[in-house]
């Protein structure tokens, strides 16, 4: 997921934000969010709401996929 997160900010450095957290340094980021499996992805929109969590790996058009269909426009 690394090499997709980072494409992601590099693309789209003005609209969203691609942050990966060592879960092993920052535990209690796990038992806030329920973390057992790695990578787990939580989406969250500019007011910090989770509106999206994935387990697993995913491509780097469905991450982008995932925001605009919580109606947040990123490829304009």
């Amino acid at each position: 997921m690394t090499k997709v997160l980072d494409s992601i900010n590099e693309k789209y450095a003005e609209k969203i934000l691609a942050e990966k957290i060592d879960i092993t340094v920052q535990k209690e980021y796990a038992s806030e969010f329920s973390v057992r499996y790695i990578p787990h992805l939580l989406f969250v929109n500019a007011a910090g709401e989770v509106f999206k969590q994935q387990i697993g790996y995913m491509q780097e058009a469905d991450v982008i996929e995932a925001f605009e269909q919580a109606g947040i426009k990123i490829n304009q």
